[in-house]
């Protein structure tokens, strides 16, 4: 919201610096900044065009005479398709400067001198969209006759000083120009002063031509109408005008911009409607019916049943609280209008104005709250502009669809509790001026204080609101410093954490960039990797389709991340993500969170270099990685890998669950060809483990040994077997069968191909024996080394070589 400094005048004393008052406004809890308007601007003034002609060498270009306040009229060239004798506009003398760092000089356009040049709006500063729509091609024209010469700063408001206030969701009182006045002066000691707006009792009349329904009341605690009669529609005055430009509100009609007007000075949105333009004399506000549509100036917009709207007849003339149909807009022609006040339930309008994309500065102020108690005399107001600017006849007493009586919130405390709770020692006296300056009534006894609070104020509910006012009105910086008292509270993670940040440090020292994605995804990326096979989470009111669900896994995020780089030639990728994905069953309300660990591998993980070949990601290196993270787990369990096919994104031969004593905890294998050229990048690992499992596992019990006195034996074991047959099975039956002095297996050849049986495949194996205490004998080692070779024979029929 920006604050007029001018504008604020009317209320308050203001004798201080925008650059002060913003400042001390920020030190009240209220961030805020100064914003000073066309500073560069310089030399322009008010000119009168006594003569145009014809420029001898263009058909578009004009020659103007115009007086500036100087001696004699100076010349200038003008091409506004617009420009016309007897005209008063803005004239940029020579030396001029305008926004972007324009400066005008004197020179010849086509042979033709020119002192000058007479502006548009958009020309000294007022950005396009917001000024009126009939000098958006051409000059600006006064309606009124101006002194030539005379500066045009004031009468156009381009050197206008505010105080841009970042307004947070609580103090949604400041979003109107009166409220604001309320703030600024409380910090200042000054009361504002506020005219009541009144009507000439001769134009009021018992007239009542429509009637009005409100059927959900709970929505729309207040619905008031106002009948217009015999109106004459024409352009709102110049200083209406550019106090709606500048708060960046397109000047219409003497009608529309009284009501804009009045929602920027109370905070309380008005609609207009063309009264002859409705279909039925009866206004209902409801809910709208399926494939209901509300006709705007670019298109129309499909309703629901959840979209509450105002109709007439089957007429909708808006949505409520957000947007208003152009079916029974107020124009030039209208001669008579129906004015609206009403208060709309703000989660309502919020989901309405997301879900049509409709968000504006009505639906900005319904979504926060509006002052109850001020709809009535805002609606009164907005009558009072608009028979001052467009000659109305007659005017209506109020036509009441809902109407709630607000009350004043009364809140209970004390003295000494609010004094303890700032840890000052303000009298009661103070402490009732600075809420007496917030225009709070306080009633005293003893140390007990009862505050009444105004409407406008329907944040404050409890006594720590009291609290805070307080607080914020005397001044943060002039309460004491003092030092945290109490026991000191050790710092640390908890134990889940401390596992995944070891985690996440072994990835790194792997050479993994760790990224972070949103947590939310498409429908399509939710069914890629729902390996958990878990429900799909949808937000009521997404922003866009591409973030509709809760992720179920970590990958999806990896791939764009991979889609990203490898688009932009970046294709060698070692990146992770640490984070938690939402798994819901069937008849849960709520899903679960999981901590998950995934990473992405793709391009080169070895780079080409003068003494090394370049080496690709393949399924064992990114295994391998997997593989080190379990062993710094510490736990008591078995991992181990099995292949599968069942996920249908990941390659059917080079995927491989993780199980830790036979339970599912993840996955590691490469994205499926197909699924890879969906999303156009090249081959990449995958892999994904839940680290809340990992951390429910049990810890081993790690103990120190000394390192071993006496030499290992080794074998080497080269066996021919079936290419079903899995490594790890191989290598588990080594285990079991080696005694207990052997220590590691190891397979160090593969081999598929010339002089090996048709489906078999030629494995070789190095088995490693010690024993802690005494040297190993060959016969020993020999009679494991023959049992490790029978029992592979007999469960898998393999053949030594």
């Amino acid at each position: 919201m920006k604050i007029s400094v001018n504008w604020l005048k009317e209320y308050i004393p203001v004798n201080h610096t925008v650059e002060e008052m913003a400042n001390k406004i920020s030190l009240t809890g209220i961030e805020s900044g100064p914003v000073r308007l066309g500073e560069e601007l310089t030399n322009l003034v008010v000119g009168h065009i006594t003569k145009v002609e014809p420029h001898p060498d263009s058909d578009h270009l004009k020659v103007c005479q115009v007086d500036v306040g100087e001696s004699e009229d100076i010349q200038i060239v003008c091409g506004a398709p617009n420009v016309a004798v007897d005209q008063y506009v803005i004239v940029a003398l020579h030396g001029a400067h305008l926004p972007d760092g324009v400066k005008i000089k004197r020179g010849k356009l086509r042979g033709q001198e020119s002192n000058g040049m007479i502006c548009g709006l958009d020309e000294v500063g007022v950005p396009a969209q917001y000024m009126p729509k009939e000098f958006e091609n051409g000059i600006y024209v006064f309606d009124e006759p101006q002194v030539p010469g005379d500066a045009v700063y004031d009468l156009l408001g381009l050197k206008d000083q505010m105080i841009d206030i970042d307004i947070t969701p609580n103090r949604a009182d400041t979003l109107g120009m009166r409220g604001a006045a309320w703030e600024i002066g409380a910090t200042y000691n000054e009361k504002p002063s506020f005219k009541k707006p009144v009507l000439s009792d001769d134009k009021v009349k018992d007239i009542n031509d429509v009637t009005v329904d409100v059927a959900e009341k709970k929505l729309v605690p207040d619905y008031l109408l106002r009948e217009l009669k015999d109106v004459k529609v024409g352009k709102s005055p110049l200083w209406m005008q550019r106090r709606l430009w500048n708060q960046n509100i397109r000047p219409v009609n003497s009608i529309i911009d009284a009501a804009n007007y009045t929602m920027i000075e109370y905070g309380q949105p008005i609609q207009t409607y063309d009264l002859d333009k409705l279909q039925a004399q009866n206004l209902t506000v409801k809910f709208a019916n399926d494939g209901d549509k509300l006709k705007l100036a670019d298109g129309e917009k499909s309703l629901n049943h959840n979209d509450l709207v105002i109709v007439s007849g089957d007429q909708v003339l808006g949505l409520a609280g957000v947007q208003t149909s152009v079916e029974a807009a107020v124009d030039e022609n209208t001669k008579n209008v129906l004015v609206e006040a009403g208060v709309f339930d703000g989660a309502s309008v919020r989901k309405t104005a997301q879900r049509h994309d409709l968000r504006g500065d009505d639906s900005n102020r319904f979504e926060k709250g509006v002052d109850e108690g001020i709809v009535d005399e805002a609606l009164l107001r907005a009558i009072q502009l608009m028979d001052q600017t467009s000659a109305v006849k007659e005017i209506s007493n109020d036509i009441t669809g809902n109407f709630t009586q607000a009350q004043p919130t009364i809140i209970k405390g004390s003295i000494s509790h609010i004094n303890h709770l700032m840890g000052l020692d303000l009298s009661t006296d103070e402490i009732v001026a600075i809420l007496d300056r917030l225009g709070f009534s306080v009633d005293v006894d003893g140390d007990a204080i009862t505050v009444t609070i105004p409407t406008r104020r329907w944040d404050m509910e409890i006594e720590a609101d009291l609290v805070e006012e307080v607080n914020r009105i005397y001044g943060y910086a002039n309460l004491p410093n003092t030092l945290p008292a109490g026991m000191e509270t050790r710092g640390g993670y908890d134990p889940k954490r401390e596992l995944a940040n070891k985690l996440r440090d072994i990835l790194l020292g792997e050479g993994l960039d760790e990224v972070i994605n949103f947590s939310l995804l498409s429908k399509a990326e939710v069914e890629a990797f729902n390996t958990t096979n878990s429900e799909h989470t949808k937000l009521l009111h997404p922003m866009t389709e591409d973030h509709e669900y809760l992720r179920n896994s970590l990958i999806p995020g990896l791939v764009r991340n991979v889609a990203y780089n490898q688009a932009r030639k970046n294709d060698d990728l070692k990146i992770f993500e640490h984070a938690r994905v939402f798994h819901r069953t069937t008849g849960q309300d709520r899903p679960s969170e999981i901590t998950y660990l995934s990473g992405a591998i793709s391009g080169n993980v070895v780079a080409d270099s003068w003494n090394t070949t370049a080496q690709s990601v393949d399924f064992y290196y990114v295994k391998g990685i997997v593989e080190e993270l379990l062993s710094f787990t510490n736990a008591d369990a078995e991992f181990t890998f099995v292949a599968t096919d069942e996920y249908k994104n990941m390659h059917p031969g080079q995927t491989a669950k993780v199980l830790a004593n036979g339970q599912v905890i993840g996955l590691v294998g490469k994205l499926h060809p197909n699924y890879q050229a969906d999303h156009s990048i090249s081959d990449t690992f995958v892999f994904e483990l839940n680290v809340d499992m990992l951390f429910d596992l049990n810890a081993k019990s790690v103990k120190a040994q000394s390192a071993p006195k006496y030499p290992s034996i080794s074998r080497d074991l080269a066996i021919l077997v079936e290419k079903n047959i899995e490594n790890g099975q191989i290598v588990a039956d080594i285990f079991a069968n080696g005694g207990k002095y052997l220590k590691d297996v190891n397979i160090f050849d593969v081999y598929e191909g010339k002089n090996i049986k048709q489906n078999h495949k030629s494995l070789g194996y190095h088995l490693e024996f010690q024993n802690p205490n005494d040297t190993l004998t060959d016969d020993e080692v020999e009679k494991a080394f023959s049992l490790v070779k029978d029992s592979l024979a007999q469960k898998f029929n393999v053949e030594i070589r």
